[in-house]
């Protein structure tokens, strides 16, 4: 059965929307490297924890983004919003315990390429 998705019938999905915090607007090409590729060491020598590592954090939804921003401003002031169609060379998944993160994998210039919109964060009081 064509377009089912796990036992609903409801169209596949064409694309996927992830909301990154980023520095600036335009987002620099430093908001798309990882960790890794920043050269800045694993805090820890866990493999799970290196191969996270190797991506860059993500959320599912804009107000997931926005709170992770309004607690830790060193991350950044900005919300990039990325639709990755479901062919793009970015891999994704599921990760860590906070709400809705997502670990992104891919050429960081490949990631930037699908940037549709930049959002400003407020600070919280």
């Amino acid at each position: 059965m064509r377009g089912v998705i796990f036992g609903l019938s409801e169209p596949a999905p064409r694309a996927v929307t992830f909301y990154r915090i980023v520095k600036s607007d335009p987002p620099g090409p430093d908001d798309f490297l990882s960790a890794d590729a920043k050269g800045i060491p694993p805090p820890e020598d866990d493999p799970e924890k290196i191969r996270l590592w190797d991506g860059i954090s993500a959320y599912a939804t804009e107000p997931q983004a926005r709170r992770k921003a309004g607690v830790s401003w060193r991350l950044g002031s900005y919300i990039a919003v990325l639709d990755f169609p479901l062919n793009a060379p970015i891999r994704f998944e599921r990760t860590t315990r906070s709400s809705g993160h997502y670990t992104l994998w891919g050429d960081p210039t490949d990631i930037a390429a699908y940037v549709v919109a930049i959002i400003r964060v407020d600070r919280l009081r």
